[in-house]
């Protein structure tokens, strides 16, 4: 049976003036929240988020550049380099008859000023043998975890940041460069499975920290080199809880007592509550400027696993890219440079401007990256015909091949 518009209708109407009535409520309480914020010194910002505690909503830690501020962007080196990576994959597929997964890299370098310059690639890499399929303990142990799902998600990961510290080392030393990757540093698909001890040493301990620490020593060696991570139209909430903390100033008992995420028993927290990062930076930011630099009050943003409570990793701020707020999280050792944090956002506000409100490398690397619905297909069809031209079975499952052929 179709939906009944008629009592559809009905409802929508009614519920009208209720929604009406909250909007203009809301709109009144944003205003009065962002006046309230820009009031708090930064000593006081600093002083009350640093003692936040585990309340019920999170929290990000403020630094000498305050709660809410718009710092416009510094101008760009004369000659520089952005460049990103970026990677998709095709899973293991269990109804077909051959066990193999694929992740295709792709990226961009991009030089500007002086003799510019574009180089992209896109590099395939097909895993069939076990040894790639599975990955296993030190010898001795009959223990493998088949990598596929979320599993081949972080491998992809860890993937992407050595393919981008490799692309680093063969940029000229004296070169200020920009290296992007799109989304977080929090690296969640390395830290939401729950996966067997030797798998986070493999994937963290050997390989990841090892990348990351070819990128940190390369912006130690002479060349100004800045990593970020970009997220476009984040639903992040940190700078909100900031915010939230210094207006209100309960301790942590009483507001896990009385507050829940979104709302509170308190007059003052309950009138700076239930909005987001981005919409508190839509309205205070000018294109190209950034926000203050804050500290992620995120557990899990501690940098993927196995660090000490309080070794927070994740820093970010806010950057209005022309046509949207994005997130930029940076590793602590350009956080901890008064230098390469500027650095990190002319370049990158350059690379929005652009880019016509994304950074251009993201985008090319992810062109580059990408495997379509189409390019799956295909991937199929060769696998199937290279199987039956070698004389392999090549019987699919009842289920792949109904989908193929429909009744109706």
């Amino acid at each position: 049976m179709a939906l009944d518009f008629s009592q559809t209708t009905h409802q929508l109407l009614a519920a009208m003036d209720g929604v009406v009535s909250a909007t203009r409520s809301r709109r009144q309480r944003f205003a009065d929240t962002i006046d309230r914020a820009w009031a708090v010194s930064s000593d006081e910002a600093a002083r009350r988020t640093s003692a936040s505690g585990r309340r019920p909503f999170i929290v990000a830690r403020t630094g000498p550049e305050g709660l809410l501020d718009t710092i416009p962007p510094p101008d760009v080196p004369h000659r520089w380099t952005a460049l990103s990576v970026d990677g998709s994959h095709i899973d293991v597929d269990r109804h077909l008859p051959l066990p193999c997964y694929l992740i295709n890299m792709g990226g961009c370098v991009i030089t500007y000023g002086p003799g510019p310059d574009c180089q992209v690639f896109t590099e395939p890499h097909l895993a069939v043998d076990d040894a790639d399929l599975y990955l296993r303990p030190a010898a001795g142990s009959r223990d493998e975890t088949l990598i596929s799902g979320q599993l081949l998600g972080a491998l992809r990961t860890v993937q992407e940041v050595e393919r981008l510290a490799d692309a680093v080392d063969a940029l000229p030393d004296d070169m200020p460069a920009l290296a992007l990757l799109d989304g977080t540093l929090a690296f969640w698909d390395l830290q939401r499975g729950n996966y067997p001890p030797y798998v986070s040493e493999m994937l963290i301990d050997q390989r990841l920290r090892k990348a990351l620490a070819r990128l940190r020593a390369a912006s130690e060696g002479g060349r100004p080199l800045v990593m970020a991570a970009y997220t476009s139209r984040p639903r992040t909430t940190e700078v909100a809880g900031a915010s939230r903390v210094a207006l209100c100033g309960s301790d942590v008992a009483e507001c896990t007592r009385r507050c829940s995420a979104r709302r509170s028993d308190l007059i003052q927290c309950d009138t700076a509550a239930g909005f987001d990062d981005r919409e508190l930076f839509e309205a205070v930011l000018e294109p190209g400027h950034r926000s203050p630099l804050y500290q992620s009050g995120r557990l899990s943003s501690r940098f993927a696993v196995g660090m000490e409570l309080g070794e927070e990793w994740s820093h970010f701020y806010y950057l209005h890219s022309g046509t949207e707020v994005a997130r930029v999280e940076v590793p602590d050792w350009v956080s901890a440079d008064s230098q390469l944090l500027s650095l990190s956002h002319a370049m990158l506000a350059k690379q929005c401007e652009l880019g016509f409100g994304y950074p251009v490398a993201i985008s090319e690397a992810h062109e580059q990256a990408v495997i379509t619905g189409h390019d799956r297909a295909e991937f199929r069809k060769l696998a199937l015909l290279l199987l039956q031209q070698q004389g392999l079975p090549t019987d699919e499952s009842a289920k792949s091949v109904s989908k193929r052929r429909p009744w109706l």
